[in-house]
């Protein structure tokens, strides 16, 4: 018997999916709890690429966690007392998240940016969940304001969240962004 001729991208392709998305680990191990808080710093364990996408290979900020190249920043208003920053067009970001119940949620983000900041999304499994979301002048960096989006619908599981950052803003990049509030609102 002989068997169809698989071109070899699409084998390279799906060979290699299935093994990159396995390489991110939790942060500290487990999936972040929804309802609750997620830190923007607390993204998942693993290499550029599969865990995160920055845009140049140095951390502008601090060295709160492994070697990375994602930008984190140091805030005395952040509730974990850190956050992301210096964020560019095309980043994103990977968080295992356990939606614990199914429903709809609000969620409540702490941004900052000086200038009208960029678009950003959350994707649950490749879907995104929220639609577009522009990060507003806030007066300057180090001025934190929330933005919310309500009526999410997720359902009871463990999912692949993905922070999107797909369009700059006036400021010339998308923003800084502190944490992730999940507060369950209804069925």
């Amino acid at each position: 018997m002989r068997f169809p001729r698989i071109p070899a991208v699409i084998f390279l392709v799906s060979f290699l999916s299935p093994l990159a998305y396995s390489e991110t680990k939790p942060w500290n191990g487990e999936p972040h709890s929804i309802p609750g808080t997620i830190e923007a710093e607390h993204w998942d364990t693993g290499p550029a690429g599969v865990a995160y996408s920055d845009t140049d290979r140095e951390n502008r900020g601090e060295d709160y966690r492994e070697k990375t190249e994602v930008d984190i920043e140091k805030r005395s208003d952040a509730s974990n007392g850190h956050g992301v920053g210096w964020t560019r067009e095309g980043e994103w970001l990977i968080y295992t998240v356990e939606v614990k119940e199914s429903g709809t949620y609000k969620i409540v983000i702490p941004v900052a940016s000086k200038k009208e900041g960029g678009l950003i999304h959350l994707e649950f499994d490749g879907k995104d969940v929220t639609g577009p979301m522009r990060i507003p002048d806030t007066g300057g960096w180090q001025t934190l304001q929330l933005i919310t989006k309500e009526g999410v619908v997720l359902k009871k599981g463990i999912f692949r969240m993905k922070l999107a950052m797909p369009e700059k803003g006036e400021s010339g990049g998308i923003g800084d962004i502190e944490c992730f509030r999940f507060v369950r609102t209804g069925d």
